[in-house]
């Protein structure tokens, strides 16, 4: 028989109730592996040797391995590169900022299809879609060093490896363990799902997840410019997903996040930030500048754009009275750009 995940809670309960164990065996379970960490059957101190040895031979606890790890010189980030059962390699980032908030940074895909120009997840296209395990996995690995470190996992974002809604169903699965009160216990407002517009996918997160956070890859303020970076463009234009994202907005009255990679020579001209002020206009927005993080492959076709040109492009959008923020550079020294590790780990 083939062993499944123990984090696949229909799965065990379906083994305790074949095997005649009572229906809070499955609470204790769950209490020693979310709040307790435990993460050795035999360490399970609650549950008699005979559950113990049930689960040994039934269930696993990781699928993934840890094949590196790195921590920035001022502990900040530290980016996991993860080995898949499958011989994948995925990354996940913990960020700790200074206010006392901890994000993590999942992925949910092995690679990516979407082929983003600046990105170093498109290099080997989209390899598979990561089962739910996998992605679980990842958040309790972050959630169990933060709790060695007398920390605790506050925000999960959905934006590493891959695109959320390609894998849309997994996806909404980790999403209501996260939620889940006796599991990771994080409200639905600190879950951010961030994509590069897949339109019909986002109508179905709305109503699916009215309370959970939404960011937009959006790198452009139209068509032109973004097609030269992110083909997606070409299948969803910009005009049918502002669509989509005033349905959400009426229905969920949530401000939307919008990334926005600031790019040298390509999509940081001043002219640009008048054209996002005007899309944003009246919309519950919050424009995320990101200074680019070169990887290596590119060539040197990109680089970062200027410090002064970041804070130009902010204060035209101040002018108008549109929310933004530069997003603070954490982790140069740790290779911590989506892909990058993964990237030099393929090519050792």
């Amino acid at each position: 028989m083939q062993k499944f995940s123990i984090h696949d809670e229909k799965k065990v309960k379906e083994l305790l109730e074949n095997n005649w164990e009572k229906a809070f065996r499955y609470a204790q379970i769950e209490n020693a592996i979310y709040k307790n960490f435990v993460t050795d059957f035999d360490e399970m101190n609650t549950l008699s040797k005979k559950i113990r040895e049930l689960l040994k031979e039934n269930c696993f606890f990781d699928s993934l391995i840890v094949d590196d790890q790195k921590t920035s010189s001022n502990w900040q980030t530290t980016k996991i590169l993860f080995k898949t059962e499958t011989g994948e390699f995925i990354e996940a980032v913990i960020m700790r900022h200074l206010t006392g908030r901890v994000t993590l940074c999942v992925s949910c895909q092995a690679w990516c299809p979407m082929a983003c120009s600046f990105c170093a997840t498109w290099k080997l296209g989209l390899l598979k879609n990561l089962e739910t395990y996998e992605i679980l996995e990842q958040i309790y690995y972050a959630a169990k060093l933060l709790n060695s470190e007398w920390n605790k996992l506050r925000n999960i974002v959905y934006m590493w490896m891959g695109e959320p809604m390609l894998n849309y169903d997994r996806v909404k699965e980790t999403i209501n363990i996260a939620n889940s009160q006796k599991k990771f216990d994080l409200a639905n407002r600190r879950v951010t799902v961030s994509t590069c517009w897949i339109v019909p996918w986002i109508k179905k997160f709305t109503n699916d997840f009215p309370q959970t956070s939404l960011a937009i890859s959006l790198h452009a303020p139209n068509d032109e410019v973004r097609k030269q970076i992110m083909p997606v463009d070409h299948t969803y234009p910009l005009a049918d997903l502002m669509k989509s994202l005033d349905e959400y907005v009426e229905k969920t009255n949530k401000r939307i996040f919008y990334e926005y990679i600031m790019i040298n020579w390509v999509n940081d001209h001043l002219k640009l930030a008048h054209e996002l002020w005007k899309l944003l206009e009246w919309r519950l927005a919050h424009v995320n500048f990101i200074p680019y993080n070169a990887w290596e492959g590119t060539g040197g076709t990109y680089t970062s754009t200027p410090r002064f040109i970041i804070e130009k492009f902010q204060k035209i959008l101040q002018h108008y009275w549109v929310v933004s923020t530069i997003r603070a550079t954490m982790w140069d020294d740790i290779d911590a750009a989506c892909g990058q590790l993964a990237n030099k780990k393929k090519n050792d």
